[in-house]
């Protein structure tokens, strides 16, 4: 159930001027083809606005607020948009305690604050945090550990010796722990010959896994995603990897063992990694750009392999032009062939 603010109290927590009403009672956010008098649209431009009725208060940075309006007035669009979706988000309170069909090993420590819900699975020597919440079907190996206030949602998998930090959100169906993919290949006569991988997972604070992404355990030592990072639906990150701090890694991307991604890097869709490299700070891979080298600090990246984006984007335009040339060119073969020879004149 939705609940119901005044302007004034919202600006106050998100740091927004008020225009007009500041009384105005708001009880929810809508988008600009379903808004409704009594929620808060977000406007990213004036022209936008001339379309909503006068009756609704909106959201807008302060070079593209309208005239004559009930809102609030913000220096950043899309941080106010964050932090009202926040404010706005549907709570649903679990209860402190375990579930009647949950198990949970004796030797496994839960504190008290925590919730271990329907059907979930703690294993032997598992430590799980105050206030962590296991929602439903989720399965915590042996020794592993759940720092304080995480969420795993229904069916998320933590192997055995997984660590994850605080405040994380792991989504359904990720696993973490999972064995690395250590093959020594056999050839077309010979058998491939599996690695065992008795490494673990480290996962930092505040970190987010999106549903059906795979974090492999290391082959020895540790494969770490560290503070901040956030990575989407779908993303398979390989043993020994080092993910650096607020990174962002968006769907479908792969990351190939023992690669290291410093800090405050951003992977677009479907974008992969060779094994065995590292990717600098703050280097920027567009989506389906394959890197298979080191990079420089701030690259932008794309293509297959990845190149600099302004030179990628440059071979494409001119790969488009190809078809013409050609067409061109076999004119000129047939203007030339039809051209009558001329003997040299000699003396």
């Amino acid at each position: 159930m939705e609940n119901s603010y005044s302007l004034r109290e919202l600006s106050e927590r998100i740091g927004a001027a008020v225009c007009g009403n500041g009384g105005r009672i708001v009880a929810g956010l809508s988008e600009l083809n379903d808004c409704a008098p009594e929620r808060l649209s977000f406007i990213e431009s004036l022209k936008l606005a001339c379309n909503l009725p006068e009756n609704i208060a909106v959201v807008a940075d302060e070079k593209n607020f309208p005239n004559g309006r009930d809102g609030l007035k913000v220096k950043s669009f899309r941080a106010a948009m964050a932090a009202l979706l926040a404010i706005f988000e549907p709570r649903y309170p679990l209860p402190a305690g375990i579930a009647r069909t949950a198990f949970v090993d004796p030797s496994a420590v839960v504190a008290p604050s925590a919730y271990v819900g329907p059907n979930c699975t703690v294993c032997a020597g598992a430590r799980i945090g105050n206030g962590v919440r296991l929602i439903a079907n989720v399965y915590v190996g042996p020794d592993a550990e759940v720092g304080d206030d995480s969420v795993l949602e229904p069916m998320a998998v933590l192997q055995r010796r997984t660590k994850v930090g605080a405040r994380c959100l792991i989504h359904s169906c990720a696993v973490l722990g999972a064995d690395g993919f250590g093959i020594i290949p056999g050839g077309p006569d010979g058998e491939n010959v599996k690695v065992p991988q008795i490494g673990r997972v480290i996962v930092g604070d505040d970190v987010e896994i999106g549903a059906g992404t795979c974090v492999d355990r290391a082959t020895i030592a540790d494969t770490v995603v560290q503070n901040g990072t956030k990575v989407d639906n779908q993303v398979q990150i390989g043993h020994n990897c080092r993910v650096g701090k607020n990174c962002i890694i968006a769907s479908q991307s792969g990351v190939a063992g023992s690669t290291t991604i410093e800090d405050g890097v951003v992977m677009g869709a479907r974008s992969g990694l060779n094994g065995h490299i590292k990717v600098a700070r703050g280097t920027q891979i567009a989506g389906m750009g394959i890197v298979m080298k080191n990079t420089k600090p701030g690259q932008v990246l794309s293509g297959h392999p990845a190149t600099d984006h302004r030179e990628d984007f440059r071979f494409k335009a001119s790969l488009r032009r190809v078809p013409d040339l050609l067409k061109r060119l076999k004119k000129l073969e047939e203007a030339v062939a039809h051209e009558p020879l001329h003997a040299e004149k000699r003396d």
